[in-house]
């Protein structure tokens, strides 16, 4: 598997997904924007695994997304040092990040990755209308 740098490709090439659908599907116009911010995709040849990024909200803050598809977990591992990697190397004092309620997995990702419980539930925070865990990394 390589990292390669995000394009509006890799943003419209994803398989299903492996979290709870988030209820906000991937038009070309928010690939273009995505692949606009930067970020990271992981690949397998032609498959695209996962994509993810930082997207600066205002000077020293960046919010973290990420959609990774179901084959994820056969990469678990490179990619969570690769985040790890990028988070540790991000010139952001506080990065935040949300992970939808009910999804414990993602939870526990977050802390696996050093991410902190800001508010335990957001409540319809979501542009889906579902509440999310907010979770912040402070350097």
């Amino acid at each position: 598997m390589n990292f390669v740098p995000l394009t509006a490709a890799h943003c419209m090439g994803l398989g299903p997904l492996a979290s709870i659908h988030t209820g906000m599907d991937i038009t070309p116009e928010m690939a273009e924007r995505l692949e606009e911010l930067g970020g990271v995709a992981a690949v397998e040849g032609d498959t695209v695994i996962g994509i993810g990024g930082l997207m600066e909200r205002w000077e020293g803050v960046a919010q973290a997304w990420v959609w990774l598809t179901r084959d994820w977990k056969r990469y678990a591992r490179a990619i969570t040092h690769e985040v790890a990697r990028n988070l540790i190397k991000a010139d952001y004092p506080r990065i935040e990040a949300a992970v939808l309620h009910e999804y414990k997995q993602g939870h526990a990702w977050m802390q696996r990755l050093g991410f902190e419980v800001e508010t335990p539930c957001a409540r319809k925070w979501g542009a889906d209308g579902r509440d999310y865990t907010i979770y912040v990394r402070i350097t």
